[in-house]
């Protein structure tokens, strides 16, 4: 693997520039230039690229220094993450033995190097089985969800790192069962900060459409009806109850989803009050959200349409950022 990569232009157009004039003269080729062009050639490509393998090294000789400084370390987990975007520097960062050093500083006293390792393991997890399974090897996502007890910033980390950690990876959803973690994601859903419960609910919903035993698990553990006890009406595009809203409508087709009268009136009343608020509002013409509606929400005393037409500008729900 090329551990090289392009970090500035600069150099790149400067020269191609000269090297348009040069080619316009008929000295175009590397073989005709003098030394002071081949040089200046050489030295343009040396600025536009790093060595990240270099890069990664520097920084876990930083993290495994007993005498950095917790603000060091930040930085040097800053610098990782700068590169392990890219699933091959993120598997080779995991193979020369970056993985002991991130589990040192998900222990750390220090919130701050915590949630910097918290956001490495969530951005080298997604879409890549290699890291996914081997963290879960190294009992990394027990120690994530110990974090679900904690302030905002470190829930909403770990919240990040442990959907990465599970989505498109089935041992890891049944890892989270099996430690206990959905009823402490279903715990989240109490937070008064808006952002952790958007997290929460990403996660809810993402693993109850990949999954039915995770949906029927999260139903058994009562999220349906915690979710709905938030639900309200609302006079403009919410992003919290946009993430509720498409949570609730993978649980509702759960097997083990049986809603009493009570829960589906006030469910049914809701939405229809958020509907005949909004749906004429100016922001909300030409764009909207598409609810569907189980049937096990329906009443007796209601012909509630099987699909709801829910106002909503450009923009998704996602369990993206620390």
């Amino acid at each position: 693997m090329d551990g090289r990569r392009v970090t500035t232009l600069q150099g790149l157009l400067k020269f191609a520039i000269e090297q348009g004039q040069c080619q316009d003269s008929g000295g175009g080729t590397y073989e005709n230039m003098d030394q002071e062009r081949k040089a200046f050639l050489e030295n343009a490509f040396k600025s536009m690229t790093i060595d990240v393998m270099e890069e990664l090294s520097y920084a876990i000789s930083v993290l495994e220094d007993n005498s950095t400084s917790n603000a060091q370390k930040t930085n040097a987990l800053n610098l990782i993450r700068d590169h392990i975007d890219n699933i091959d520097f993120a598997n080779s960062f995991v193979k020369v033995g970056g993985t002991n050093i991130l589990i040192e500083c998900l222990k750390s006293h220090d919130e701050n190097v915590r949630i910097a390792a918290m956001n490495i393991v969530a951005e080298m997890s997604q879409n890549n089985e290699f890291c996914q399974k081997h963290f879960l090897e190294h009992n990394i996502l027990k120690l994530l969800i110990t974090y679900l007890n904690d302030n905002e910033d470190l829930v909403s980390s770990s919240l990040y790192a442990i959907s990465a950690l599970v989505r498109g990876f089935e041992p890891g959803a049944a890892e989270l069962i099996a430690i206990g973690g959905l009823e402490l994601v279903v715990n989240c859903l109490n937070t008064s900060f808006t952002r952790v419960f958007i997290k929460a609910c990403f996660l809810i919903s993402t693993l109850s459409t990949e999954y039915m035993l995770v949906r029927d698990e999260f139903v058994t553990l009562g999220a349906f009806e915690k979710l709905a006890n938030f639900l309200e009406v609302i006079t403009d595009f919410d992003v919290k109850m946009e993430a509720l809203l498409r949570a609730m409508a993978e649980l509702s087709h759960s097997k083990k989803f049986k809603p009493d009268e009570e829960l589906k009136g006030h469910i049914i009343k809701t939405l229809h009050d958020i509907i005949s608020r909004n749906e004429k509002l100016p922001q909300c013409e030409g764009t909207c959200l598409h609810f569907p509606v189980s049937s096990k929400l329906k009443t007796t005393n209601n012909n509630f349409p099987g699909l709801l037409q829910l106002t909503e500008p450009h923009g998704s729900v996602s369990a993206g950022g620390g």
